[in-house]
C-alpha cells in the first residue's frame, strides 16, 4: 500500500482500543473537510491506516478547494482561504489518494458525507473513478451501544477513550478507524466481516460508475400496524426515504413508521407519497445533485403523480408530532 507522504501533520500511532492483537483486520478510514455546502470543495484530508487490527500510521493536508469558503464551514473546521493558499489541489493529491482506496475496505464516520465528497470531486476534475468498499462507523457505533446519548465523533471518543482533535481530518479518520476497533472488541468480533455480519450490515460498494450505500438488514416493503391512530399525519402515508440520516438508521426509520400506520417502501414508484432525504444528502438536493430515489419521484411529480418530497428535520417534526 502507498503511504500518505503528503501530510502536514503525520506520526505514527502507538494506542489502540483492541487490548490484544487481532490479525487480518485491514483497512483505511478517511475524512474529508469542505470549505462550504458542496461537497466537491475539499479543503482537507486524513486518512488512517490499520494494519493487523491497529492504527499504525495517520496522515493528513490541507487542499485548496479552489472554491470560496462559507463563514459556517470556516468556523467548524478552523479551516480559511489563507490556510490553502499554498495547498495542493484535489486532482494533484488523487493519484496517492486513488492508491491507498483502491481495492480496500474504506471507513469514514457518517460515511455517506464522505464517499459522496469523493466521488463528487472526481466528478469535478474529470479524473478516473476506483473500486472500494465503503463502512460507516456511525452507523456501526448505533448498533453496538444503543444505549449511548449521542454517536458524533467527539462523545464516541469521550467514551471510547480515544485521541481527538475534532475537524483535524487525521485525527477523525484516526478515530473513526478506532470506533470501528472498537466496536469489534465490544461485539466479541475478531474480522470486519464478522462484525458487519453480526449487524445485519453489507458495506458499501464504489465503482467507477456508480455507489450502492451501506445496507443494514434485509429491509423490504411493509404495511403499518392496523391499530395504528389514524389521526396521526403519517397515518396510511406511503413513505421511503433515501440518503444518510443523523437521527436514525433506515431499519429504525422503517420501525417507527409502522407504527404510527405508515407504509415503508424500498423504492419510489407510483405507490410512495412522501420521499424523506436524510438530511446529510438534503442540501445537495437544494443544490440539484439527486439521488436515483429523488430523480425518480421528480419525474412522477412531472406527470402528476402527488409525491412529497422533505428533509429528515421535518419528518422528524411529523415524526414527533
Amino acid at each position: 500500500m502507498g503511504r500518505l507522504d503528503i501530510g502536514l501533520d503525520r506520526r505514527r500511532v502507538q494506542n489502540t482500543p483492541i487490548p490484544e492483537r487481532t490479525d487480518a483486520v485491514d483497512f483505511v478510514a478517511i475524512d474529508f473537510e469542505t470549505a462550504n455546502r458542496k461537497r466537491e470543495s475539499v479543503c482537507a484530508v486524513g486518512v488512517a491506516i490499520v494494519c493487523d487490527g491497529v492504527v499504525v500510521e495517520q496522515a493528513s493536508t490541507l487542499v485548496n478547494p479552489d472554491s470560496e469558503f462559507s463563514p459556517y464551514n470556516s468556523a467548524i473546521t478552523g479551516i480559511g482561504p489563507e490556510d490553502v493558499v499554498d495547498a495542493p489541489y484535489f486532482h494533484e493529491l488523487w493519484p496517492l489518494l486513488a492508491d491507498l482506496l483502491t481495492d480496500r475496505i474504506v471507513v469514514a464516520h457518517v460515511a455517506t458525507f464522505d464517499v459522496g465528497v469523493l466521488r463528487q470531486a472526481v466528478a469535478r476534475y474529470e479524473l478516473p473513478g476506483i473500486h472500494m468498499q465503503a463502512l460507516c462507523s456511525w452507523r456501526l457505533a448505533r448498533r453496538t451501544w444503543p444505549t449511548y446519548p449521542a454517536f458524533g465523533l467527539s462523545y464516541l471518543a469521550g467514551q471510547l477513550g480515544l485521541a481527538l482533535d475534532h475537524h483535524e481530518a487525521g485525527s477523525d479518520a484516526a478515530a473513526s478507524a478506532g470506533v470501528v476497533l472498537a466496536a469489534m472488541r465490544d461485539a466479541k468480533q475478531p474480522t470486519l466481516g464478522g462484525l458487519c455480519e453480526a449487524f445485519g450490515y453489507q458495506p458499501g460498494r464504489l465503482t467507477p460508475e456508480s455507489f450502492v450505500g451501506v445496507l443494514a438488514g434485509d429491509l423490504r416493503n411493509m404495511r403499518g400496524a392496523a391499530d395504528a391512530d389514524p389521526d396521526h399525519p403519517l397515518y396510511g402515508r406511503r413513505i421511503c426515504f433515501t440518503g444518510a440520516m443523523f437521527s436514525m438508521t433506515r431499519p429504525e426509520a422503517a420501525e417507527r413508521i409502522l407504527d404510527f400506520g405508515a407504509e415503508f417502501k424500498t423504492s419510489v414508484s407510483g405507490q410512495v407519497d412522501m420521499l424523506v432525504i436524510g438530511d446529510a444528502d438534503f442540501v445537495q438536493f437544494a443544490d440539484g445533485l439527486q439521488t436515483g430515489k429523488m430523480k425518480n419521484a421528480a419525474a412522477l411529480r412531472a406527470d402528476g403523480v402527488e409525491i412529497e418530497v422533505m428533509s429528515e428535520r421535518d419528518f422528524l417534526a411529523l415524526l414527533n408530532s
